[in-house]
C-alpha cells in the first residue's frame, strides 16, 4: 500500500492534543459539528466501514440486530451499518451537538447523551447483540474503563469490536493499565474471546490502527 501523508488540518491538531481535556474535547466537537463529516472523508477516515463489516461478519446478516452504536458521533458509523441492511441501531454520544447532527441522518431508533467511561450506563444488562465504537480512543476521549460496561450490555454471545490509533495509543491508561492490559484482564477473567485483533494499515488520516473484535461469555 502506497504511503499518504499524513494531513493535519488546524481543528483536527487542537483536538489530539496531548493532555487536552474531556471538556476541551466537547467544545471541539461543538464547533466542528457542522463540517466533521466532510472533514472526515477529506481525513481518509476507514474506521467506520471496517468497523461495519466487522460487525456485518460477526453478526452473519442478522439484519434485526440490536446494536448500539457508543461514541456515534454525526454517525458515520450508523450511515455504514444501514447500508449494510442493519436496521436496529441505538447512538450513544456525550456531545449534544454531535448527537443534534446525527438525529438528522434518521438512522437511530433511539439516541443517549452518556460519558463512556467506569460508570455505570442506564442501559440494562444483557440488552444488545452487539456495541461498536469507532475512532473514540484518546486523550479526553475514551479509555480502557469502558470495556466493562460493554461486556455487561452485550448479550452472551454478543459481540464488541472498536478500533485505536497507534499514534495515540499510549494515552489512553486508566489507573496505570494500558488499553491492551485491560482488554486481557477481561481474557483472562473469562469475560469475553477474541475475535479479531489486528493491524489495519493507514485507517485514518494515513495512520495505522488496531482493530478489535470480541465475543462476550
Amino acid at each position: 500500500m502506497a504511503k499518504i501523508e499524513e494531513k493535519m488540518l488546524p481543528i483536527y491538531v487542537e483536538l489530539n492534543r496531548p493532555g487536552i481535556t474531556t471538556e476541551e474535547v466537547e467544545d471541539v466537537y461543538a464547533r466542528w459539528v457542522k463540517d466533521y463529516d466532510k472533514d472526515m472523508a477529506d481525513l481518509n477516515y476507514f474506521v467506520s466501514s471496517n468497523n461495519a463489516y466487522v460487525v456485518e461478519k460477526a453478526l452473519k446478516h442478522k439484519n434485526d440486530a440490536l446494536i448500539l452504536d457508543a461514541a456515534c458521533g454525526t454517525g458515520l458509523v450508523g450511515v455504514e451499518l444501514t447500508k449494510r441492511g442493519f436496521h436496529n441501531l441505538h447512538g450513544l454520544d456525550r456531545s449534544t451537538a454531535m448527537l443534534e447532527q446525527a438525529k438528522q441522518k434518521g438512522i437511530y431508533k433511539k439516541m443517549m447523551c452518556a460519558s463512556l467511561g467506569p460508570n455505570r450506563l442506564g442501559i440494562p444488562d444483557d440488552t444488545y447483540d452487539a456495541v461498536v465504537m469507532s475512532g473514540a480512543v484518546g486523550s479526553g476521549h475514551v479509555d480502557g474503563s469502558c470495556l466493562e460496561e460493554f461486556i455487561r450490555i452485550v448479550k452472551p454471545g454478543g459481540y464488541v469490536v472498536m478500533d485505536t490509533t497507534l499514534k495515540f495509543f499510549h494515552r489512553v491508561s486508566y489507573q496505570g493499565k494500558s488499553w491492551d492490559e485491560i482488554i486481557d484482564n477481561h481474557i483472562m477473567a473469562g469475560r469475553w474471546v477474541t475475535v479479531t485483533r489486528r493491524l489495519v494499515e493507514q485507517s485514518f488520516n494515513s495512520l495505522d490502527g488496531i482493530q478489535y473484535a470480541f465475543q462476550v461469555k
